[in-house]
């Protein structure tokens, strides 16, 4: 695992200062990379690529990037891992007809080579792993970019003046001299509602992320025009649900013994690398299944993590140990102090890059700092939840009351979706924040379309982000754009594709990488790997979510390995007690970010609404309101990106 940044400034470079500028880019990833350091220069084309190192495999000097192919044409930087590199390698020499001299055996030199023998989008579809790989072609003068399937890897481009910027995480292209860091309007409005950036656009009104699935080719040409060409997928979701749907309507179901089957695989690959491998361990179904994976493939040899707080209600590392000990696993478990808390807070912001609040991400910065102690690589179970109907509850629940809904006429629909909605201040003012919100869903249900503005309703912490801000960036709910619609299909299928086309992808994926690489920790996630993922959309919505209870496939597996008592439960989910901790812990750090000064210091928010909310929770007693977090986690973000850009921040028109 690693990190990468570079450049193309069309016209040429001169090769020092070139130099000089992608190190300096290259080293605000020293994070994700300090094992070793690299930076390659094309003077001509105005080419630069910078590489931090994290010595997984092939830990020799024979692993060094940028990395040449052997015949001099292509020059690469990879960040990631291929866990069928041996199977790649060995079509190579089947279709050179001979072995090839191979200078060590690390994935980036296949991948390589795999290019210049069947081209950069076959060699993607053809690779099974977690990647974000940026490749110049010496003789075609060309870019390439792509990444993974389901973006495990982060890749961001844009824009910095008349040069194309392109790295691992934004804080890299932000030690450009021409970074323009205005912030987008649109994805403002995405964080406020959500708690996260959604799809293409970051914060950063010029900069993007590269779609999961997707690659970019940019020729020197266009790149000279000032042009981005559009993405393209070489791997689709859509098409994988639909062609899932497919065969199980011609009856090509997926069955449990081949789920079984291909994660055994995914797992044992996942655990080949040159430094110590472990597992986290929340004790919840996805971390259990993995672990027990582990331990069925490595007897004995396998370390597991897991995380615990001292409140009430949201302590899972006491349900961990049992299986642990069950699967005789080398357990390691921290309980989270005031200091630890106050200070894994203070740093999400520089962690992140772009305004994140998913409160999650305090515990898993301080799983990884507590992982990294002990090993370089720690398995998860992400994505069980998302593509096995995890989401038991809210599922469920959306269910309900769609047929609730769908009983009640249309007019009476709307007449009642507008009434919530002006009953919703009402409502806080006599019951408080949670009343105000429940009203304000109440609303935003009756006046849903189909399961997507069902879920979409019910995943969004801020269902009028427009009250709290000057602008009305947050009035339109992207969630509901067609692009996250799966079409034809039962509720619980579109419920589930949007989670894993948005959610997982834009909120839990980014939160993994961004916590385990601030240490240097490389996370997988055999659950994510693109066998599974497609086999389970072979298997019937009936077959994952039943009677309230979701992922029975992966339970079904479970409880060969770990007695049904130990993890037959209600789901808690892994999050943090904020709402607590505001009270407490984080108390003087929350107040310093909500004083009138400080909101109104940018001018993005309303001052008085958003002191209100603040006051009604923090001094009165009268409920919590999830929008409180989003709030103090962008001051937080704004006050980190306003020390970097001292001459200020502004929304873009």
């Amino acid at each position: 695992m690693c990190g990468i940044v570079g450049y193309l400034n069309p016209g040429g470079v001169e090769p020092t200062a070139a130099t000089v500028l992608v190190d300096a880019m290259r080293d605000r990833l020293v994070h994700r990379g300090p094992d070793d350091a690299g930076s390659w220069v094309d003077p001509a084309a105005g080419l630069a690529f910078g590489f931090r190192r994290l010595s997984i495999m092939d830990l020799s000097p024979a692993g060094h990037q940028p990395m040449l192919s052997a015949s001099g044409r292509y020059a690469m930087i990879f960040n990631g891992e291929i866990y069928n590199f041996a199977e790649i390698r060995d079509q190579i020499e089947a279709a050179r007809g001979a072995a090839h001299p191979w200078r060590g055996h690390s994935d980036t030199e296949i991948l390589l080579e795999a290019v210049a023998q069947w081209g950069f989008e076959e060699t993607l579809k053809r690779a099974n792993g977690m990647f974000a790989i940026a490749l110049w072609d010496r003789a075609e003068r060309v870019l390439w970019l792509g990444r993974d399937r389901i973006g495990k890897k982060p890749l961001y481009y844009g824009w910095a003046g008349r040069t194309f910027v392109f790295g691992s995480e934004l804080k890299a292209l932000r030690e450009h001299p021409d970074f323009d860091a205005t912030l987008s309007a649109a994805a403002f409005g995405d964080f406020m509602q959500l708690g996260y950036t959604l799809g293409r656009q970051t914060i950063f009104s010029t900069m993007q992320r590269l779609p999961q699935g997707h690659l970019l080719q940019l020729s020197y040409d266009a790149a000279t025009g000032h042009a981005t060409p559009d993405s393209r997928p070489y791997w689709d979701m859509r098409a994988v649900a639909l062609a899932g749907l497919e065969a199980q309507a011609s009856g090509r179901t997926a069955t449990t013994e081949e789920f079984e089957a291909l994660l055994r695989d995914a797992v044992a690959r996942r655990m080949v690398a040159d430094v110590p491998v472990g597992s986290f361990l929340s004790g919840g179904v996805d971390s259990s299944l993995v672990t027990a994976m582990m331990a069925a493939v490595a007897p004995g040899q396998v370390r597991s993590f897991a995380i615990g707080f001292d409140v009430p209600g949201w302590d899972e590392a006491r349900f961990a140990k049992p299986i642990a000990a069950h699967l005789g696993t080398r357990h390691e478990e921290l309980y989270l102090g005031k200091a630890e808390i106050l200070a894994a807070t203070r740093d999400v912001p520089a962690i992140f890059d772009e305004p994140f609040a998913d409160d999650s991400a305090i515990p898993t910065v301080l799983l990884c700092r507590m992982a990294r102690e002990h090993v370089t690589v720690a398995l998860s179970g992400d994505g069980g939840d998302e593509f096995f109907a995890g989401y038991a509850q809210r599922y469920a629940g959306a269910l309900k009351l769609m047929a609730w809904a769908g009983a009640v006429p249309g007019p009476l629909r709307a007449l009642g979706a507008n009434l919530a909605g002006r009953l919703a201040p009402l409502a806080g003012g006599v019951g408080g924040n949670r009343q105000a919100r429940r009203m304000r869903l109440l609303g935003r249900l009756l006046g849903a379309a189909g399961a997507e503005g069902f879920n979409a309703a019910l995943m969004s912490p801020i269902l009028e982000p427009a009250t709290l801000l000057t602008s009305h960036a947050g009035d339109r709910p992207r969630l509901e754009d067609p692009s996250y619609s799966l079409g034809r299909s039962g509720a619980l299928d579109r419920m589930t594709f949007m989670d894993q086309v948005s959610f997982l992808v834009d909120d839990i994926l980014a939160k993994v990488d961004r916590a385990s690489m601030s240490v240097s920790l490389e996370v997988r996630c055999p659950l994510l790997d693109h066998r599974i993922m497609e086999l389970s959309w072979r298997m019937p919505a009936e077959a994952k979510l039943r009677d309230g209870v979701g992922k029975l496939p992966l339970r079904e597996v479970l409880y060969r390995h770990v007695p049904r008592p130990l993890v037959d439960r209600p789901k808690q989910g892994f999050g943090a007690p904020v709402e607590a901790w505001l009270l407490d812990e984080l108390r003087d750090w929350a107040e310093a970010l909500m004083t009138p000064a400080a909101l109104g210091a940018h001018g993005l928010l309303d001052v008085a609404a958003c002191r209100r909310l603040w006051e009604s929770y923090a001094h009165h007693g009268r409920g919590w309101d999830k929008a409180i977090w989003n709030l103090l986690m962008f001051q937080a973000w704004h006050a980190e990106l306003g020390a970097a850009h001292p001459a200020g921040v502004r929304l873009a028109a």
